[in-house]
């Protein structure tokens, strides 16, 4: 029966995505929820709650105060949050009361810079979909904003988000900042392999003479000024690869997908698709699950090292571009089971909370690969080295 899951955990949802993306960039993040939605988010979604500040709040809106309009409430705690923050901005993210009642986010936010003199975005997210879309739809609020910004400053207008971008290019003159080599689109925990990714994904670059920034990640708000300026886009996410394609798409920078792991001999990368290699079965077929960025560059890996053919799929966002013919977009946990079986895959690359489900299949033999929107803090790796070892230890279902 699609849509039920019998053996995997609820994946993150599209607020989670959403927040992972504007956690630092010194705003006031708003969910529009009455605890619960927010709770989660803090508690299980981001791993950065416990040792780095952010302010996120929950407007802690009883149901009744949402469906009968009680916006002076709303506005009211918002008050009292800017005066203990000060944000840069507001942005309000979305749950599934408001989807449901057709909260207009819109009017809100005209109300928010009118009355407390701050930019304000909204997310529309519903709590209906998975992570990856609610990244998406932060990244398009905040640059959009930052273009808001640029627009009403051109036309010397006095507005909230002109002076907000006003702001920020002072701060940047400030710090004598430039326009980085690469933009790194997509990077969140809930996409990324491990906490200090983005920041092994900067060392990289830097390696290749590159200088770059992280939006969502390791990057703050004033990065995103070059956001339409920098001239190579790096995509290390589907929601990442997505923004980055609209973004090229209209400055004709060069548009990558990956995470820079280079395949040399002595690297980390190379080293572990080696004693990955070696312990999968001879011969057959090999499906790695992940988000697809990362899914596929293993499996470019995976391919020089193995006899058989690799397939990716996954339960988020699939890029049609960046698919094979026998990728596969997956509906349902039935569904994946229903692939396993019926093309006789003999290895899998995956989360081991997958191996709940294969116990059905005639698969044996599973490569951990750990993500944080499945299974969270259970597995998490402590580094990215951590992360790239343990793909090599290849476990029983």
């Amino acid at each position: 029966m699609r849509g039920l899951y019998r053996y995997l955990s609820p994946f993150s949802p599209d607020q989670s995505g959403a927040v992972s993306v504007l956690y630092e960039l010194d705003g006031l993040i708003v969910v529009l929820d009455a605890g619960g939605c927010a709770g989660n988010v803090c508690g299980f979604d981001e791993p950065r709650w416990l040792h780095t500040k952010s302010a996120v709040f929950s407007a802690g809106l009883r149901d009744m105060d949402a469906i009968l309009g009680r916006d002076d409430r709303l506005l009211g705690k918002l008050g009292d949050a800017i005066e203990a923050t000060s944000p840069a901005f507001v942005a309000l993210v979305g749950t599934p009361v408001p989807a449901v009642i057709a909260t207009d986010y819109q009017a809100l936010c005209h109300t928010v810079e009118r009355r407390f003199g701050l930019p304000a975005v909204y997310v529309p997210t519903t709590g209906m979909d998975f992570y990856e879309r609610g990244e998406l739809k932060a990244y398009e609020a905040v640059v959009s904003l930052i273009d808001r910004g640029r627009r009403d400053l051109g036309n010397a207008a006095n507005t909230p988000a002109a002076a907000l971008v006003a702001h920020l290019s002072y701060e940047e003159g400030e710090t004598e900042g430039g326009v980085p080599d690469v933009g790194v689109w997509g990077a969140t925990p809930l996409s990324l392999p491990a906490p200090d990714s983005a920041r092994a994904i900067r060392a990289r670059l830097a390696a290749r003479g590159l200088s770059s920034v992280t939006y969502g990640m390791g990057g703050g708000l004033r990065g995103f000024l070059h956001a339409y300026g920098t001239r190579r886009l790096l995509a290390v996410s589907p929601a990442g690869h997505a923004i980055a394609r609209k973004i090229a798409a209209t400055n004709g920078a060069e548009l990558e997908t990956g995470f820079a792991f280079g395949d040399e001999p002595d690297g980390d990368f190379s080293t572990s698709l080696d004693s990955l290699a070696s312990e999968l079965p001879l011969g057959g077929r090999v499906l790695v699950v992940h988000q697809q960025v990362l899914a596929d560059e293993i499996r470019t890996g995976l391919e020089r090292r193995v006899d058989g053919p690799v397939d990716v799929a996954s339960f988020f966002r699939m890029e049609r571009e960046l698919m094979r013919p026998e990728d596969v977009f997956l509906k349902g946990e039935s569904e994946f089971i229903e692939v396993v079986r019926s093309r006789g895959y003999r290895a899998i690359v995956a989360d081991r909370l997958y191996g709940r489900a294969l116990r059905h299949t005639s698969v044996r033999v599973l490569a951990p690969l750990p993500h944080f929107a499945l299974s969270g803090e259970v597995y998490a790796p402590a580094t990215e080295a951590d992360f790239l070892r343990g793909m090599a230890e290849v476990i029983e279902v």
